[in-house]
């Protein structure tokens, strides 16, 4: 009887289990805690003002905590990280990145591969700090500065189903 009790127990833990899902993150959520990258290799990352070299033991996770690889992180990508404190003054800053969480659930990548596609068709291109601002529909809204001049600032608003963007000066 014991047995027929641990097992039936075992069942309905086992079905909770895989009834629950991963709660996709709200557009806030997103605007409150994630960085764009702006660019990524296999050694570290380019985001926000500052050019991170991953330290040798670098956790790489998903927002549910699966390990991933650096090629996993690309430009676009939705990341929250944690530096080791130090990061030298030149310009842009230079630090080493101790964890990245990458979040990949099906609403940041659709936001990811919005970004992605503005990044790699941007004519300006040398623009850094990009930082989510709006979501209206399927129109994404962001806000990056000039890379040599940081007081000019734009936004650029993404169509996420055409990729179709405007860039516009603050």
């Amino acid at each position: 009887m014991k047995k027929i009790i641990i097992f039936i127990t075992l069942i309905v833990l086992l079905s909770a289990c895989s009834q629950a899902s991963i709660q996709e993150p709200t557009f806030e959520d997103l605007k409150n805690h994630v960085h764009i990258v702006k660019s990524a290799t296999d050694k570290g990352l380019f985001v926000n003002h500052t050019t991170y070299q991953y330290k040798e033991n670098v956790k790489l996770r998903t927002k549910q905590g699966d390990k991933i690889e650096p090629s996993d992180i690309q430009a676009g990508s939705l990341i929250e990280y944690e530096d080791t404190g130090v990061v030298l003054e030149s310009y842009p800053s230079q630090g080493t990145i101790k964890s990245v969480t990458l979040y990949d659930d099906q609403f940041s990548r659709k936001i990811e591969k919005g970004i992605a596609h503005f990044l790699t068709e941007d004519a300006i291109n040398a623009t850094i700090g990009y930082k989510l601002v709006a979501l209206q529909n399927d129109l994404l809204i962001i806000e990056f500065t000039d890379y040599d001049d940081t007081e000019k600032a734009y936004t650029a608003t993404i169509d996420l189903e055409t990729f179709e963007y405007e860039v516009t000066p603050l």
